[in-house]
């Protein structure tokens, strides 16, 4: 009889994730507070709201976005971020000012609808989206595209909600403070990936 194996960091928060609870997603910045979007509900989005900045990203597959007729920010190329980040949205329908908890998870919810449409969003609005490689982190390894993969690996439209956690001071989670964090609020973790570069010539 083969003997039992303890689930792995991508087991864990991939199991929470199919019951629609958030999980803890460091990188080098610090740590992220990532579910899917499909499963956001108002007390979800003011416990992300509460815990980070107050800016809520939608990230999201290049072509979900493009189907959506979500549009990239237009920059400057000589100020270009490499951030990804789109023109923000907020639901058409069923939503006041779009900046409360309530709005902005119905937001959510509408992004990683497979059956919306582009007149279901209005532009610009209180949730931005964060355009992902459709071919997801082995094509560009950065947190987004994990949280994205690591979404539709549980069951869900390939879109996650993600928000940056920081401290009372309004300071990036990182390290021990963001394991901390986890813990406290009884949140799994994922560790950071190694990421395998091509050998060189």
């Amino acid at each position: 009889m083969a003997a039992a194996t303890e689930p792995g960091p991508d087991d864990t928060v991939r199991a929470a994730f199919a019951t629609g609870r958030p999980a803890v997603l460091p990188d080098e910045h610090g740590a992220l507070l990532a579910l899917p979007a499909q499963s956001a509900t108002p007390a979800l989005l003011h416990f992300a709201i509460r815990h980070s900045s107050g800016l809520v990203h939608a990230a999201a597959p290049s072509a979900w976005l493009d189907r959506l007729r979500i549009p990239d920010q237009p920059v400057l190329a000589a100020d270009h971020s490499g951030l990804s980040f789109t023109v923000a949205v907020d639901a058409a329908a069923g939503v006041g000012t779009g900046i409360s908890a309530r709005d902005r998870a119905s937001t959510m919810r509408v992004i990683a609808d497979p059956r919306a449409v582009p007149a279901d969003l209005i532009r610009p609005g209180h949730v931005l989206p964060i355009r992902c490689a459709d071919e997801g982190f082995l094509a560009r390894p950065r947190v987004w595209e994990r949280a994205v993969d690591l979404v539709a690996s549980a069951g869900h439209s390939p879109v996650a909600m993600v928000c940056r956690l920081v401290d009372d001071e309004g300071q990036p989670l990182v390290g021990v403070p963001a394991t901390r964090f986890a813990v406290e609020h009884g949140l799994p973790m994922l560790r950071r990936p190694s990421i395998r570069r091509p050998a060189r010539s």
